[in-house]
């Protein structure tokens, strides 16, 4: 199995998961004499294999993540963590952009003025800088997540 199926196999056992756990939810109380249309009891079973099922997935996933490197001589979960945290300076650098650009909310000069404290062109190109790549590196990982196959 590739990577790329693991992942997608280990979203489907997230989404099982969540599923199953609404039906506990709403089976865990009935009215007075009536029975519960599916056994919470049984449900609580059925999670308890499922989430076995998806340790052993995330597991093999991690282990592999580990091993593979890429060719920009970073392992596939250090990249993931460059990735992340691409993701994360691209949302601060955006939206530190957003926030210093002024809007037009005053009604007569008498009222405070507020004034951007930092370059906006340049950070919103520092923002995009970082977006590209953040795109760079995730190409790189889907591409090997596509070429190799998950360890034992």
């Amino acid at each position: 199995m590739r990577i790329a199926e693991a992942l997608v196999e280990r979203k489907a056992l997230k989404t099982k998961m969540e599923e199953i756990k609404k039906r506990i939810y709403q089976n865990a109380q009935v009215q007075d004499g009536e029975k519960p249309t599916e056994s919470p009891l049984t449900l609580i079973e059925d999670l308890s294999e499922e989430v076995k099922k998806f340790e052993v997935l995330v597991n093999r996933i991690n282990k592999t993540n580990v091993q593979i490197m890429l060719e920009s001589n970073l392992s596939m979960a250090e990249a993931l963590i460059k990735r992340d945290m691409l993701k994360y300076r691209h949302l601060i650098m955006a939206n530190l952009a957003d926030k210093a650009t002024p809007t037009a909310d005053r009604y007569s000069q008498r009222e405070i003025k507020f004034v951007a404290s930092i370059d906006i062109t340049d950070i919103r190109k520092k923002a995009d800088e970082i977006a590209k790549e953040c795109r760079q590196l995730d190409m790189k990982i889907q591409q090997a997540n596509w070429l190799n196959d998950l360890l034992n």
